[in-house]
């Protein structure tokens, strides 16, 4: 495309714009007009301008959506950011879904369904693509407002988005035909928290070959989920506690009522696998110890990006990070900041996750440690199958030597000092390369 593209906003302020997904309140406004900071979390400002298209000005210019006239041919995104807060399916329900709720220009929608106008809609601090999310999807955009779904272009945090289309398509008998799907693109946002701060840019780790760690692994918790558990009972049952670093708390923080041991018993954790040998004295153990507190850091903000690296002692004094991604049973492959901190400290990782999320890394450029442990587990379906690997893949790494550990260390350099180099190139690119190749393709 020789001219820029537009990227719509209803209101633009002196600093940027104001996200379209809601309108603005006074917390907007101050942040667009005078650059005021909140420390609420129940703000956001406006990002996918700065993360995606404002570095990258000589192909997008912001521009007001006001300015678009009715029989404008020059090719324009309207983009919506979902958060968290709201569910998933709110967004995309009957007349009162996310343009209605977002008071979307309606001018431009005649030129998104039969020109040039897209509209992105980013999800991808999320991995919503299940047949529920991508029915509702469906039917707002393609039943409701007509819109050809090819103009509606998805970002989401599942890595694996396009085989699980393509499985949706086949089930739902959506023909292979553009007016008829969804262009979906897999965009892992959290490792743009690390590629593009300047903190973690200009403060590479030093990683001592010759240094033996304190500690065999490092596994940061905040949430109880199934796998998170059952992780640290394996933990428990090795007899590796003492030698890790494991932060894990006594109740639900979210839910205080639900405790550790009624979680424990409400799944089933000990009966439903029993080929994990895990015993109520063993539940006891771990209970006994809990809450496991590491720096005591409360903020979710910071938990989850630390990119003023105030943890790298952890890393730095632990050999291997056992990273729990956020899903373990589910068909879609996550690759959160949980996965991207052990690169950012250069330290060596498992993935505790979904099938393929490994793989998904490795598709990014990134490298793994199958020459140092079994990385079959990433290809195990069956979860009770998949842990038993990883456990037998921890014990295994329990029993190493000091002369083990340093040969370890010494050989695995070259790795993660190739995934610190690979975690410095923007995932923005990729996406951004993408919604390019998409648009230009079906340019009216």
């Amino acid at each position: 495309m020789n001219e820029r593209i537009k990227v719509a906003y209803s209101w633009i302020g002196p600093r940027g714009p104001i996200w379209n997904t809601e309108l603005p309140n006074v917390l907007s406004f101050a942040n667009v007009s005078e650059g005021s900071q909140t420390s609420s979390h129940k703000f956001w400002a406006d990002d996918l301008w700065n993360r995606l298209f404002g570095p990258r000005k000589h192909v997008f210019e912001m521009y007001a959506s006001i300015a678009i006239e009715i029989d404008d041919n020059r090719p324009f995104i309207v983009p919506f950011s979902l958060t968290w807060r709201t569910d998933f399916s709110n967004y995309f329900c009957g007349n009162t879904g996310i343009l209605e709720f977002a008071h979307m220009p309606w001018h431009l929608m005649p030129l998104i369904r039969s020109n040039n106008g897209y509209i992105l809609i980013d999800h991808s601090v999320e991995a919503f693509t299940d047949d529920g999310h991508l029915d509702s999807m469906h039917g707002y955009f393609g039943g409701i407002h007509k819109i050809p779904l090819h103009k509606i272009i998805y970002l989401t945090g599942t890595m694996n988005s396009e085989e699980l289309y393509e499985k949706y398509c086949q089930k739902r008998g959506i023909p292979n035909d553009p007016k008829h799907r969804l262009k979906i693109i897999s965009y892992p946002s959290s490792h743009q928290i690390f590629a593009s701060n300047p903190n973690v840019i200009n403060d590479e780790p030093f990683y001592d070959p010759e240094f033996i760690p304190e500690k065999l692994f490092l596994s940061w918790n905040r949430r109880f989920r199934r796998h998170r558990i059952i992780l640290a009972l394996l933990l428990e049952r090795h007899n590796v506690i003492d030698r890790s670093y494991i932060s894990f708390n006594d109740i639900d923080l979210e839910r205080p009522t639900n405790s550790f041991e009624s979680i424990v018993n409400l799944q089933n954790i000990t009966t439903s696998n029993p080929q994990l040998l895990l015993t109520n004295e063993i539940v006891q153990r771990f209970k006994n110890r809990l809450p496991l507190v590491l720096d005591g850091e409360t903020d979710v903000n910071k938990m989850c990006e630390d990119v003023q690296r105030e943890t790298k002692d952890y890393y730095k004094n632990s050999l291997i990070s056992l990273v729990t991604e956020t899903n373990w049973d589910l068909s879609e492959v996550t690759l959160t900041e949980k996965s991207f901190k052990p690169i950012k400290e250069k330290q060596p990782f498992m993935i505790i996750g979904v099938p393929g999320a490994l793989k998904a890394l490795k598709k990014m450029g990134f490298k793994t440690f199958s020459d140092f442990w079994p990385e079959d587990y990433d290809e195990i379906d069956c979860p009770l199958v998949r842990m038993q690997r990883i456990s037998f893949v921890i014990e295994n790494i329990s029993k190493w030597t000091n002369e083990e550990i340093l040969e370890f260390r010494r050989n695995v350099k070259p790795i993660i000092d190739h995934n610190w180099k690979q975690l410095l190139k923007p995932s923005s690119e990729v996406c951004i390369n993408e919604v390019l190749e998409h648009m230009e393709k079906h340019k009216v």
